[in-house]
């Protein structure tokens, strides 16, 4: 399971569809769908294109959300991207647990964005324990197990198997 070697047009298809789709069956879960793709792209292309894909993607989840002015996830996904982009060199590519962790961060650096624009308009909602536990906690970790779950879980059950030691020498019999 590489990062590096993930095929981005169909991590995109999947992630459409689940942006399209879950919302209308699972109306609780405010799951940010297109990280792990943005966390793929992390690791595959150069930062200016990684800022290209991420404003295309926020401008589909500013087309399909209500009640944000038109350019605020654009804005928020380049700024997390920009933020993230970096931090791609302290998480190995090829680690079970990097796009999982990678998702984590994005979720929090995205919610703290948020929070900064709407205190800045005004629109500032209360700020409790609550508020911080669910949206810099919960929620997050939620867009980790989302990305483990759909991207990774499947290729570790159904992937090739890694050869082990022995697997590399002859049997002497």
């Amino acid at each position: 399971m590489n990062l590096r070697t993930k095929n981005l047009k169909l991590i995109f298809l999947i992630t459409s569809l689940f942006t399209l789709f879950l919302p209308n069956l699972f109306p609780f879960f405010r799951l940010l769908y297109f990280v792990p793709f943005l966390v793929i792209a992390i690791y595959q292309k150069p930062l200016t294109s990684c800022l290209w894909i991420a404003v295309i993607c926020g401008m589909l989840m500013d087309l399909l959300s209500d009640g944000t002015r038109l350019g605020f996830y654009a804005m928020n996904y380049a700024l997390t991207t920009f933020v993230l982009y970096p931090q791609r060199k302290n998480f190995f590519s090829d680690s079970i647990s990097t796009l999982p962790l990678m998702s984590f961060f994005f979720a929090v650096i995205s919610t703290t964005i948020e929070i900064a624009y709407r205190y800045s308009t005004g629109k500032l909602p209360p700020l409790n324990i609550h508020w911080a536990f669910a949206d810099l906690l919960v929620m997050p970790v939620a867009d980790g197990v989302y990305a483990f779950i759909v991207f990774i879980l499947p290729f570790v059950i159904f992937g090739k198997q890694q050869r082990k030691g022995t697997d590399y020498f002859m049997a002497n019999d």
